[in-house]
């Protein structure tokens, strides 16, 4: 046996030392700098990953229905992972120390991947080995472009199931080929088994590879083809993939309900085939937003050259009268690519739920498209063009170098941000906007120089949370009077309009500065805005206490003031609130006796009063006092002790620790002296 594995690596030499170097540029951008960051599903899959190992540990195998995805093979890997991280570092695993297993969960996924690529080489040099000697270099042209495809990079850093999911649907999908091309050879069909059944238990949407089974049967016999025998692979082929999926899967055979769980699935893949992401939309069929995901989720080597290929295809026949096609013998398996891409797009359009990471599973595809297409124009320009034909084999090897050298900028230039990758000859957000987690790091690691301490709204907490030591609450807690920082994220924005994403970005980015900025490639992805934070109250207002704060009027048209005041969680309710707005005299003025004017009284019932909500009072009319200072007054009457309200104050030793603030009218809109975004205009 180890003498025939000698003689087999001799024999092959050449293709094991380009597999060993495909490994390695797959794995630098995928493995390097691991865990610097969570995106938004991550948590929620370490999680699932731990329960799934102890339920097999404890042999609780109906827990092992974690979810209906069903990513049972992310489930086996980062599960693993994280025990054994919890056996060597002694840390048991808790939704509290995510940043501490970050990387042990997404290692496996990200080395599956890496592998992934040197066996699609393999694959595709056995797909295409009867193609002329000037074709010997496409497989590895194609392994490079997914080897340094900047989405599939990102998505296999990810403890998820989407970049999985794509490795093994190709190469189930380059097995199949393989099973027809070989004359229905069996060792292929079991290949094609074994892959497929893991796909499917990574992601449902894998269930596209029975019918692309039987469309490679059809496309390779015609109408000659042989029913009985392949209705016999068939058999095969579907027992082999029930039989992957009951061993890896425990849930669905050594339980006391395995119908039970069935039809779970068959619900919630039902649920997810026709329920969009938000919940309330009604099903639309959004036909182009795949389409418009291609364009800005793929890179111009792929768009390009892929749209090249086939063309040149289509073009073909046109070519191969005069002997000079570069498909030869390869036209077949070539339009099963562009088979693979469209109906598997076809597929995922019709399910309600979308997102761009859906189709991740094409992208494969596309690569290899691409480099037949760098390899079709130039056999094109070279059969057209008189005296180009001699150096039609090296240029398309010149073309291919430039191209795998752009991927490697732009990987280099995207990393450790490969999810963020966007086409830069489209917008970004054709389809959907960019972000799900990455630069949060970094608001995180500014939030440990700047404020360790501080209490923090963020559109995404648990993933803002991980890595810092400040207290870190969902974003709708932002009006809470111990919040100190807001934090926006990139993907808030490009939402339905009633989305309520919207009222932050209205409230936030478009009337104040942010204290931070975090960027990923270039582009803006996070935005920190500070917040005045008022963590105490004054105590008990009762007839006869009286609070004051002083306030410098920056602009003219002053037309209010708000007020944070408490009621004790709706305790007080009798009596009223009693606000007046005096206005200063200058110290000169004072001198000489000038007492200050009454502008405003305010009387608010108690009972009225929303806790810890800021209250607005306005003026009768605009005021100009811009350069002048002001008072606010705030007294009761008709309280009692145990039933009056107060209003929040701060505990920092500055000049102003009531809650209180000014409120302009500024080029047409509402103003206070938080949104200096808006007050500069």
């Amino acid at each position: 046996m180890l003498k025939r594995v000698q003689n087999w690596l001799w024999e092959n030499r050449v293709d094991v030392a380009i597999a060993i170097v495909l490994f390695i540029v797959a794995a630098v951008p995928r493995m390097a700098d691991l865990g610097m960051y969570l995106t938004a599903d991550e948590k929620s899959w370490m999680g699932r990953s731990y329960e799934f190992i102890r339920a097999i540990k404890d042999w609780r195998f109906n827990d092992t229905l974690q979810t209906t995805h069903p990513g049972v093979t992310t489930l086996w890997l980062s599960g693993a992972a994280i025990t054994a991280r919890m056996f060597l570092t002694h840390t048991p695993f808790s939704f509290e120390n995510l940043a501490h297993f970050a990387a042990a969960a997404q290692f496996p996924i990200a080395l599956v991947n890496s592998l992934s690529v040197p066996a699609v080489y393999f694959f595709l040099r056995r797909l295409f080995f009867q193609l002329p000697d000037s074709i010997f270099h496409i497989p590895l042209l194609a392994s490079l472009f997914i080897a340094l495809n900047p989405l599939l990079i990102g998505y296999s850093r990810v403890a998820h199931v989407d970049a999985l999911l794509s490795s093994l649907m190709f190469l189930a999908a380059l097995a199949t080929l393989l099973y027809v091309q070989r004359g229905y050879a069996r060792g292929w069909l079991i290949a094609s088994a074994v892959l497929s059944g893991l796909a499917i238990l990574t992601k449902a949407p894998a269930v596209f590879l029975l019918p692309f089974l039987g469309l490679a049967v059809l496309v390779r016999g015609g109408i000659r083809i042989q029913w009985l025998p392949r209705l016999r692979d068939l058999t095969l082929w579907l027992l082999i993939v029930t039989l992957i999926f009951l061993i890896i899967w425990p849930a669905m055979l050594f339980v006391p309900d395995p119908k039970g769980n069935a039809l779970l699935l068959k619900r919630d893949l039902g649920g997810a085939a026709l329920t969009p992401h938000h919940m309330v939309e009604d099903y639309t069929l959004n036909t182009f937003h795949y389409p418009l995901a291609l364009l800005t989720r793929t890179t111009p080597v792929a768009l390009v050259f892929a749209s090249l290929g086939v063309i040149t295809l289509l073009l073909d026949p046109l070519v191969r009268k005069s002997g000079h096609s570069p498909f030869v013998r390869g036209r077949k398996q070539l339009w099963l690519f562009v088979a693979y891409v469209f109906f598997f797009i076809v597929m995922m359009t019709l399910v309600a739920k979308k997102g761009d990471r859906y189709i991740l599973p094409v992208f494969p595809a596309l690569d290899v498209l691409a480099a037949f297409g760098i390899l079709g124009v130039w056999s094109f320009i070279g059969h057209w063009s008189l005296g180009f034909s001699h150096w039609r084999s090296r240029l398309h090897y010149v073309a291919g170098a430039i191209a795998v050298m752009y991927l490697v900028v732009v990987a280099w230039g995207y990393h450790p941000y490969s999810i963020a990758y966007s086409n830069p000859l489209f917008p970004d957000n054709l389809s959907q906007e960019l972000g799900w987690g990455e630069g949060l790091e970094q608001v995180a690691r500014w939030l440990n120089e700047s404020d360790p301490q501080a209490v923090v709204a963020s559109w995404y907490p648990e993933e803002l949370g991980a890595y810092t030591s400040a207290h870190v609450a969902h974003i709708n807690a932002h009006e809470q009077p111990k919040v100190e920082y807001v934090v926006l994220y990139r993907n808030m924005f490009g939402r339905s309009p009633d989305h309520y994403a919207n009222d932050f970005i209205d409230e936030y980015y478009k009337k104040r500065e942010p204290a931070f900025v975090a960027s990923v490639a270039g582009k803006e992805f996070a935005w920190v805005y500070p917040k005045l934070a008022f963590e105490t109250i004054v105590g008990e207002l009762t007839p006869g206490v009286r609070v004051e704060q002083e306030l410098s009027v920056t602009h003219d048209n002053l037309i209010g003031v708000d007020v944070l005041a408490a009621t004790y969680t709706g305790r007080a309710k009798s009596g009223e609130l009693v606000v007046s707005l005096w206005e200063v005299p200058a110290f000169a003025e004072a001198t000489a006796g000038r007492q200050g004017q009454v502008l405003h009284t305010w009387h608010i019932p108690v009972s009225s009063l929303e806790n810890d909500r800021w209250m607005t009072l306005r003026l009768p009319a605009n005021v100009d006092l811009a350069g002048q200072k002001v008072s606010v007054s705030i007294e009761v009457v008709g309280t009692s002790p145990q039933d009056a309200p107060t209003v929040r104050s701060t505990k920092s030793l500055d000049s102003r620790p009531l809650a209180v603030r000014l409120r302009y009218r500024v080029n047409g809109q509402e103003a206070t002296e938080e949104d200096t975004l808006l007050l500069k205009k």
